[in-house]
């Protein structure tokens, strides 16, 4: 058996271990606290956004994910509060050349983003071309100067040897989170995450994303590992802060 067999299999146990409820429950604060509100539809208005900003407020979310023309009406409206900007860049086909995605990742910061979700190159990953990967990777770490940066790895796309080549690149250049997907070709799994979780070490965080629906999913995906949950449905499954 390989080591990345090996981690399949041991990540298939936890899977199926906590969709069949044996996980320790994660507090509905630690839920609440790990959530990207998320609004990244086409055609989306300044009204939409205050909207959203001011859900994450009454919420207690981490922060708002939003398309890059939106980052600085975000950025106004959350101002003097703890809830962060996230942007997004080569979202949602990952097919951006580098030079374009880090001044996407650029912009953002400039005008008023926190954190980055950057789509990885992933014709370079599906081909195991490390090198492509870890430049890609590199140029975006540089571009984000110190801010945290998410990099989604589009799972629904990868074989497991693709995902963990991957994943040990961008903890090895030191990127803050890897994320499953963006939603747009496929949804998370409670396998991605746990396979994720199984492969990583403690230096790079997990965020969740595409399809999460229900508590129960948001339970389990953060027991399994989830540090950072990206939905646009919290506000359905989650009570305001009172």
């Amino acid at each position: 058996m390989t080591d990345i067999e090996l981690l399949s299999k041991r990540a298939r146990i936890k899977a199926a271990k906590a969709e069949a409820g044996l996980f320790e429950h994660p507090s509905q604060d630690k839920i609440r606290g790990s959530i990207d509100h998320t609004l990244l539809t086409a055609g989306a208005t300044i009204d939409d956004v205050a909207v959203l900003c001011d859900e994450a407020v009454r919420f207690g979310f981490a922060s708002v994910c939003i398309p890059l023309n939106c980052v600085p009406a975000a950025r106004r409206f959350l101002a003097g509060t703890s809830v962060k900007v996230s942007s997004v860049a080569a979202f949602p086909l990952g097919d951006a050349p580098t030079p374009i995605k880090t001044a996407e990742v650029r912009w953002a910061l400039e005008n008023g983003a926190d954190e980055m979700d950057a789509v990885v190159d992933i014709r370079a990953v599906r081909a195991l071309d490390r090198k492509a990967v870890r430049e890609d990777l590199t140029s975006l770490r540089e571009a984000s100067r110190g801010a945290v940066l998410k990099v989604i790895l589009e799972m629904p796309l990868l074989n497991d040897d693709q995902a963990v080549m991957a994943l040990m690149a961008a903890e090895q250049i030191g990127v803050d989170f890897v994320k499953t997907c963006t939603g747009f070709a496929g949804g998370v799994t409670f396998y991605h995450v746990a396979l994720l979780r199984t492969a990583a070490s403690g230096r790079i965080k997990i965020k969740a994303s595409g399809g999460i629906r229900s508590y129960a999913a948001a339970e389990i995906l953060v027991a399994l590992g989830a540090d950072r949950l990206g939905t646009s449905r919290a506000t359905q499954f989650l009570p305001a802060v009172e």
